[in-house]
């Protein structure tokens, strides 16, 4: 776990910096659109904007060597669809049989990965939903282009930084980063059993930006 709590804890570090560049442009459009900035709604945009932070950290890091990149021969491309599938019946010591093997199996890393690539585009799926009431088809455009995004990041080296691909640009993250964006797309409705629609924060954004303080 900790190749995954690694980046996530360097993107907490950096979010204040992040935070204080949106502040103002934040502010400037709400006031200019609703009159008022609601409580609510900052805290939505703002977990939004580390979100976004935490996975293309998650990602990029762990950075390594360049010379050691450089020297690399290995594969930079896997275009297989469902080649995690045999990877995992072949890596996997859970045995149907014998039930005990089950928790040890759910830590090896034939299971943590795809896991991993369908959670990490899941809160996407819910914000876009959400929040920016985004459908099922632009839900699954964007999932998507967020998933090719991620995959160029690592297909160029992190843009040209690194001689070559230092991570594996894989078909299956693809579809797994997609899937998951959908996944949050129909999580979503459940959202607003304990959250306002984000009709009814306008609403409100409204109505304050009326009274005068």
């Amino acid at each position: 776990m900790e190749v995954y709590l690694y980046p996530v804890h360097q993107a907490l570090i950096a979010f204040p910096i992040t935070a204080i560049l949106f502040t103002m442009p934040y502010m400037f459009i709400n006031y200019r659109k609703y009159g008022s900035v609601l409580i609510l709604r900052s805290i939505i945009w703002f977990s939004f904007i580390l979100y976004l932070q935490c996975a293309y950290y998650l990602v990029i890091l762990p950075l390594p060597d360049p010379a050691a990149v450089a020297d690399s021969t290995g594969p930079f491309m896997q275009l297989v669809p469902f080649h995690f599938v045999s990877e995992f019946l072949r890596g996997t010591s859970f045995d149907l049989s014998d039930l005990s093997t089950l928790l040890p199996a759910l830590k090896e890393t034939v299971v943590l990965q795809p896991f991993f690539n369908l959670f990490l585009t899941l809160p996407f799926g819910v914000y876009l939903a959400y929040y920016f009431q985004a459908k099922w088809k632009k839900e699954l455009l964007l999932s998507l282009l967020l998933s090719v995004f991620f995959e160029v990041t690592q297909l160029t080296g992190l843009y040209g930084f690194y001689a070559r691909p230092y991570r594996l640009l894989d078909v299956d993250d693809l579809m797994l980063n997609t899937l998951g964006g959908m996944a949050g797309y129909f999580l979503s409705r459940y959202f607003t059993f304990f959250l306002p629609s984000r009709e009814d924060m306008d609403k409100r954004a409204y109505k304050k930006g009326g009274q005068v303080s």
